[in-house]
Order: C-alpha cells, then structure tokens, then sequence
C-alpha cells in the first residue's frame, strides 16, 4: 500500500467515525438537551444563593446586637430542622468569621467551614465562597496567634523593663547616698580647716 492510498484510508475512517458519532449524538441530544437545562438551572439557584450570601455578609455589619442574635438564632434554629441545609451552614459561619459580628467565634466558624468544604457536596460557586471564607479564618487565627505571641513578647520586654528600672533606681540611690556622705565628709575636712 501506498502512502497516498493509507492517507485516503484515514480520511475515510474519520469521516466514517465523524458520521457514528453525530448519528449517536442526534439520538440522544433530546436527553442531554434536558439534562443542560437542569443543570443549567441548578447552577443558577447555586450562583443566587451565594449572591444572597454575599450580600446577608454585607448586610450583617450593619445589624444592631439584637438583630445579629435574631439572626443567629433563626439560623440555628433553621439548622436544628435541617441539619445538611449547606446556605443555612455557610451563613452561620459567616455570623461565627466576621469581625464585627456580636457571634464571632473564629474557631467555631473555621470547624465548620471545613466541615463543609470535607463533605464536598457544593457547587462550584458555593465552594469558591466558602473555601475563601475558610481562608480568611485560617488567616485570622494565625494573625491572631502572632498578636499573642507579640503581646507575651511586649509583656516580658516590660517586666525586664521595669526589673532593670528598678536597679537604676537602687544604684541612683546608693550614688545620691555616697554623695551625700562624701560631701558630710569634706565639710567636715574643711570646718576644722577654718578654725583658728
């Protein structure tokens, strides 16, 4: 065989091929036409629910102490009923990570953002969302553990401080002490001198 008769051969193979696989898709593009449409739906409830996330994080900041606790415990209670309600889960750990939440608990918050990011039954979106979240706590906690670390730190520089403070003191007392008998002692010399 020739290379221009194997050429031939191939273009006619994947022509063939090209054919089956339009003739296989037509036949089941009415079932794959309906699975698109679902998922496409299913990812626009995801992409709203975290919208509405996004923007009951924006919203939260601006809620008195009292709403904040309404709103936690609502959430908490909507949890109790449905435990693997994933937006209700996400929106307690966003009232647990946010700084100026009357809830805040960090710890609290990155347990259960990573027990969400652990089952992995989230939508891409939701995931992004909750992965940055979990981020950000992680972030916290560290910067939170450096403050400590710098407070100890500034703590014990302060006790040296004040522990070397107060020998300058005792020295700077013993000093004025030893000048003062000093200068008793020269009058003393010069009283005597005087005297005829």
């Amino acid at each position: 065989m020739t290379k221009s008769n194997i050429y031939v051969l191939l273009i006619c193979l994947s022509l063939l091929n090209a054919c089956a696989d339009k003739h296989l898709l037509s036949s089941k593009s009415g079932v794959k036409q309906d699975e698109t449409i679902n998922i496409t739906q299913q990812d626009e409830v995801q992409r709203e629910n975290v919208v509405t996330l996004i923007q009951f994080y924006d919203s939260y900041t601006s809620l008195t102490a009292d709403d904040q606790k309404s709103i936690y415990a609502d959430t908490n209670e909507a949890l109790i009923e449905n435990k693997s309600d994933s937006f209700q889960r996400i929106k307690l750990a966003m009232m647990l990570s946010l700084p100026s939440s009357r809830m805040r608990d960090i710890n609290k918050a990155q347990l259960l953002l990573q027990n969400i990011l652990q089952e992995n039954n989230l939508h891409s979106t939701e995931y992004a969302l909750v992965n940055l979240l979990y981020e950000y706590t992680l972030d916290s906690t560290k910067q939170m553990q450096k403050n400590r670390d710098e407070a100890k730190k500034l703590e014990t520089a302060q006790t040296k401080y004040d522990n070397l403070q107060q020998k300058y003191d005792t020295l700077e007392q013993k000093l004025n002490d030893l000048k003062n008998i000093e200068k008793t002692m020269n009058e003393r010399d010069v009283k005597p001198a005087n005297k005829p």
